[in-house]
């Protein structure tokens, strides 16, 4: 999990605002949203980083944030902020009325991700919920790809 971190182009995001993606990964959707992130406290939230907008891509291994805002070290390197986080670190994925709220959990605790999607945006985090009992099963080792369980019966 990265939070507010600098992503360099040509390391991790090319010139054209794409994410530079690992070998076995593709891209399953991607759209502009706002988002925050919050730390999840016994009775409040905390955030981390204020309200934000960017795009979002939703690969096949992660969640990925490039904020809109071009950025340039004082080394002379170019980039954006960059936000990401594994599929196996999410909990849970709520729908609001005005947001999408995605819980993980991982080694920086428990940190809550708030999406203000418009539209078709709001499609981008279905995959995300309803693959949840597949990502459990890859954990343990038991998943079994869909061209190998056959026809169902009935």
């Amino acid at each position: 999990m990265m939070i507010d971190e600098f992503g360099e182009v040509g390391k991790y995001v090319t010139a054209a605002n794409e994410p530079i993606l690992r070998p076995d990964e593709r891209v399953i959707g991607f759209r502009q949203l706002e988002y925050r992130v919050y730390r999840s406290a016994l009775v409040t939230k905390v955030p981390l980083i204020d309200e934000r907008g960017g795009w979002v891509w939703q690969t096949t291994k992660r969640v990925l944030h490039l904020d809109d805002k071009w950025e340039t070290l004082p080394t002379g390197v170019k980039g954006k902020r960059v936000h990401e986080y594994g599929f196996m670190d999410v909990t849970d994925v709520l729908w609001h009325k005005r947001d999408v709220t995605v819980t993980t959990k991982g080694p920086k605790g428990k940190v809550l991700w708030e999406y203000k999607p418009f539209g078709a945006a709001a499609r981008l985090f279905n995959w995300l919920r309803e693959q949840r009992e597949e990502r459990k099963q890859y954990a343990k080792g038991e998943h079994k790809p869909v061209y190998e369980r056959g026809k169902p019966e009935g």
